[in-house]
Parts: C-alpha cells; structure tokens; sequence
C-alpha cells in the first residue's frame, strides 16, 4: 500500500534574533490511507509544529523548512508550493482540527456564515442554500441538534462539546482524505472527550479518512490509533504498531512516559516522572537528545547521535541500546 502523506527527513527553523535555530529534524514518518496514526510527547516536542508544517501554516516572516525536508502528499511535493496552491489542498484534501475551537471560529460570524464560506471555496459552483443543505447534514451527522437553528448561532453561545463537534464537522465537509486532529479533546470532560473520539472513529470508517492525531493523552492513543510515534525534544525517539508501543516499548523515554500513567491495579503513594525537563532547542545535545534525562546514558549517547534501530518489522527506536555495538 503506496502511503498518503510521506514525510522525510524533515527539519523546521525558527528565527531567534538574527540566527535559525533548528527544533525539529530528522523527522520522518507516513501515514497510509484509512489508519489512524498518533503522534505523542511532552507539550513542546514539535507535535503542533509538524502539523502546522504539513497545512503550509508555518508563520513566513520568522521560520523555514530545510531544503533536503520531504513532505508528499498523494505523490505531490508539499515544500515550496505556493499559498494558492495550498489553498486548494487546505480543507479539500487534508483538513485540520484545533485544540481550541473558540480560537478558531471566527466570534462575530456566524456558524452557518463561516462552514458556507470554507465549503463553497473550495465548491464554488454551488449555491449558498446548496451549500447550507450539505453543512446542516454535516452537523446532524457529528450530533449536532436543532442544526437548522445552530447554523444562525455564534461561537460564544455554544459549549466546548459542541464547538469541538462544529469543528470536525467544518473540517469534513468537504470529504478530505486526511485529517490532522491536533489534541481535539484537551479542553473537554471526559464524557465529551469520549463521545468526540467515537465520533472521529465513525466518521473515519464511513468516510476512509486518514488520521493525524496529536495528543499528549497516552489512553486516547490506546483507544484509537493503529501506529504511534513518540517525539522528544523535535525528534521521532520510537515508532510501532499500538500494541508493540503499549507491550512493548523500547526507548526509555517511551518505558518512562508509560510509567507514569496511573494504575487502577496498584496501590502506589507516588507516580513515577522522567527526572529533568525538556532542553530548549539552543541546548539540544550534539547527541542523543534524551541523553541528560537517560537512566542508560554513556558518554557515547552523549557525543553521537544515534540511528532508527528495527525492533521488528513496523517497530523502531532510535537509541544506542538497539545498536549491534550498545551503548558502550
């Protein structure tokens, strides 16, 4: 299966004073048609970023892509296209969900104005009732009651829950074949968070919609996604099917992350934490970036960066340990 969205060797800058600082390389990754892929790690490990870097919504003025980045889409180059050209893939062929729906609907227009708007840019033959027929069946579809009387309704005067549903609803509508779901349930009740990710899956099934989703949420991961890759300090750190992540987890930064969830089995006074904080990116090591925080660190973690090691078919860690030399 030739994959959707193929991502290689991907490095993003960002502008400090007068130099680039690199915050994420070397990422590289797929995500095939139909499957859900879950992007996971500490809050400023460049989930976001990447995704931001995939929409063309990276801020010009202060950030880049390298050149020897990679981003295909259904075979076509994403680098360096123009911004009309990204606004016909925008919402048409990969469509985004962000983690505050507030922020992005417009306060002052209202739902049915702003969902209207975005489908008949990309539908520009159809009529403004026609285009209303397709968000009201859209929004019953996410849930939504009274649609019909929503689509006159502003953000402000709807809940989180619902917000979040018109979102995915907006980001659907016009049958995009991969969604970027960027922590869509961090500001919603565990009811709502769950009732959002079985949405997500229906609509993923009856559609065959890819998904990105990014999420710090190790048990929203557990329920939906088919592969996970784990992100540390700008960098993939492992990559596997859910079950060899979840059973299996071989990179020490993944073992300490599934560590400190919380059991219902054992009765513990204290949680365990990965000692230390995520470095800034002008204090990335020259090596292994996990190496200050490491149980398992050599001077060699320290000095090389090391390689994607395979575990086994779709499983790989990128850590000394897996080498044939080990750490020493």
């Amino acid at each position: 299966m030739s994959a959707l969205l193929q991502v290689e060797d991907l490095e993003i800058l960002f502008k400090k004073k007068k130099e680039y600082v690199s915050t994420v390389s070397g990422v590289t990754f797929h995500v095939n048609p139909g499957e859900t892929l879950g992007i996971v790690g500490e809050s400023g490990c460049g989930k976001s970023v990447t995704s931001l870097s995939i929409m063309g919504l990276l801020p010009d003025n202060y950030s880049r892509i390298s050149e020897q980045s990679t981003i295909q889409y259904n075979g076509r180059s994403l680098v360096g296209i123009s911004e009309r050209e990204f606004r016909n893939i925008r919402g048409k062929e990969i469509a985004m969900i962000f983690q505050d729906p507030m922020s992005s609907l417009n306060p002052v227009l209202t739902i049915g104005y702003q969902m209207v708007e975005m489908i008949r840019a990309h539908e520009p033959q159809l009529s403004k009732k026609a285009a209303e027929e397709i968000i009201i069946s859209m929004l019953k579809k996410v849930g939504i009651p009274r649609a019909e009387k929503i689509i006159d309704e502003y953000p402000h005067q709807l809940s989180g829950g619902m917000r979040q549903r018109i979102m995915i609803a907006m980001a659907l509508s016009c049958n995009p074949k991969l969604l970027i779901a960027d922590e869509p349930t961090t500001a919603l009740d565990v009811t709502i968070q769950a009732q959002i990710l079985e949405l997500i899956k229906s609509l993923q099934q009856e559609f065959n919609t890819a998904v990105m989703l990014i999420t710090h949420d190790l048990a929203v991961v557990a329920e939906v996604c088919d592969r996970v890759m784990v992100m540390y300090a700008g960098t993939v750190v492992e990559e596997g099917q859910a079950a060899d992540i979840f059973n299996e987890a071989k990179h020490p930064y993944t073992i300490g992350l599934l560590n400190s969830i919380p059991s219902l089995e054992e009765n513990i006074s204290r949680l365990d934490a990965i000692p230390g904080s995520v470095p800034s990116p002008e204090e990335f090591p020259s090596g292994c970036r996990f190496a200050p925080r490491c149980p398992h660190a050599t001077e060699k973690c320290y000095n090389q960066p090391p390689d994607h090691y395979q575990i086994s078919d779709h499983h790989f860690a990128r850590c000394w340990l897996y080498s044939k030399e080990g750490v020493n």
